[in-house]
C-alpha cells in the first residue's frame, strides 16, 4: 500500500488503508490515556436504589429521573398490601422499551424513607407484561421527584429531600452493592464457588461439543475419502 501511495498519492484504496490505521492508532492512545487517569470508567455503574418502608414491610426503590412515573410491579403491590387500593380507571398501556399493560393507579402510598413520610402516586404495572426489567419492584420516577423537590446528590451519594420551608433537609444514602440482590445487580446472596462451578461447567460443555464437532467432521471426512476409493476400485 505504500509502495502504490508513492506511485500515485490520489489511490483511494491506499488513502482508505492509511486512514483506517491512522483511525486505529488514535482510539489506541485514547484508550491508553483512558486507562492511565480515568481507570473508573471502565467499571461497572451501580443503579440507584434507597431503602424505604411501605406499610411496615422494607423496600428498595429505583431511583430513575429518566422515567416520567413512578412504577410498582403488581407482585410488588400485592407483597405489600397495595393491590385493592389500585383504581382501574386509569388501566391502560405503557409505550417505551417495549409495551406494557397498566392496571390502574394508587393514588396516595405513603413512602417511609429517613423515618419521614411522603405520600405518592403510583402507577401499578402487570408484571407478566409489564415494562422493562422484570425484576424491577418500583420505581421512583420523575413525577414525584419533582412533587418532593427532589435532589439526587453524587457527591453526597444520597437523594435529598427538604423538609418544609426550614431549609432543612433528609439525606436518603444510595444502597452499595452488598445491600443489593444480585437480580438488581448487587452482591448480597452471590455465591462464588458456585457461579465459578457453573461457569466451568459451561466450558466443559463448550469444549465437548466442539471435540464431538471435530470427530463428526474428521468422520465425515474419512467416509468421503473412503467412498471415493470403493468407486475407484469398482471402476477398475
Amino acid at each position: 500500500m505504500r509502495q502504490r501511495l508513492q506511485r500515485d498519492p490520489m489511490d483511494a484504496e491506499a488513502n482508505k488503508y492509511f486512514g483506517e490505521k491512522i483511525r486505529e492508532e488514535n482510539v489506541q492512545r485514547q484508550y491508553e490515556q483512558m486507562m492511565e487517569d480515568y481507570p473508573e470508567s471502565m467499571g461497572r455503574v451501580l443503579m440507584l436504589y434507597i431503602n424505604c418502608l411501605v406499610n411496615e414491610k422494607p423496600l428498595q426503590v429505583f431511583v430513575d429521573s429518566g422515567a416520567q412515573s413512578t412504577i410498582m410491579s403488581s407482585e410488588c403491590a400485592d407483597r405489600l398490601g397495595l393491590l385493592h387500593l389500585v383504581d382501574k380507571r386509569f388501566e391502560g398501556v405503557a409505550v417505551g422499551v417495549g409495551t406494557g399493560k397498566i392496571l390502574g393507579k394508587i393514588h396516595v402510598v405513603e413512602l417511609t424513607i429517613g423515618g419521614y413520610a411522603f405520600p405518592c402516586s403510583i402507577t401499578v404495572m402487570d408484571s407478566e407484561s409489564g415494562l422493562g426489567d422484570k425484576n424491577m419492584d418500583c420505581l421512583f420516577g420523575l413525577d414525584m421527584l419533582k412533587r418532593h423537590r427532589c435532589c439526587i446528590d453524587l457527591a453526597k451519594n444520597a437523594l435529598v429531600f427538604p423538609l418544609g420551608l426550614t431549609g432543612e433537609s433528609m439525606e436518603a444514602p444510595f444502597l452499595h452493592e452488598k445491600d443489593l440482590p444480585t437480580s438488581k445487580g448487587g452482591t448480597m446472596g452471590f455465591d462464588a464457588d458456585r457461579e465459578n462451578a457453573e461457569l466451568e461447567a459451561r466450558w466443559e460443555k463448550m469444549d465437548t461439543e466442539e471435540d464431538d464437532a471435530d470427530k463428526q467432521e474428521q468422520e465425515k471426512k474419512d467416509g468421503d475419502s473412503g467412498g471415493g476409493k470403493e468407486e475407484s476400485n469398482k471402476s477398475t
